[in-house]
């Protein structure tokens, strides 16, 4: 799962990788960063994110996502958005999958905070509090 960070005037590429717990390489290659560069001051980076709200899954043999989806009782292709899967991409064995605990909306194409608020029937001011870093971006995950 990945998260967007927006980077401020004190951030360096490695401060970022440290506090996200990877590589500054790692940070500059998921960035398509290919020398050491000054950040811009709200820019946006890609980070990897994982928090409590997601179950890991090992993938087993015999596996595959819609079967994953039904069993823990999530969208097929939310599912697939969360892990960066395509309809049609193999998983194999090991592989380590995350499912969505709890009520989690995904954002769609030209929402707004108030549509989602609307589409799931929660406050904005409680959304704000569920997700206190939220941009409304196309594949988020909002939780409510």
């Amino acid at each position: 799962m990945y998260g967007i960070y927006q980077v401020t005037s004190r951030d360096t590429l490695d401060s970022i990788a440290r506090e996200v717990g990877i590589s500054k390489e790692e940070l500059k290659k998921l960035n398509g960063i290919v020398m050491d560069m000054d950040l811009q001051p709200g820019s946006f980076l890609i980070v990897p994110k994982y928090d409590n709200s997601y179950e890991k899954y090992i993938v087993k043999k015999g596996d595959n996502m819609y079967a994953i989806a039904k069993k823990h009782g999530v969208d097929y292709l939310s599912l697939l958005k969360l892990n960066g899967l395509d309809d049609g991409d193999f998983i194999y064995p090991e592989e380590v999958i995350l499912i969505p605990r709890g009520k989690k909306a995904y954002v769609t194409e030209e929402e707004t905070i108030r549509s989602i608020s609307e589409k799931v029937g929660v406050p904005i001011t409680e959304l704000l509090m569920n997700n206190p870093d939220l941009v409304v971006l196309e594949n988020q995950v909002v939780r409510y």
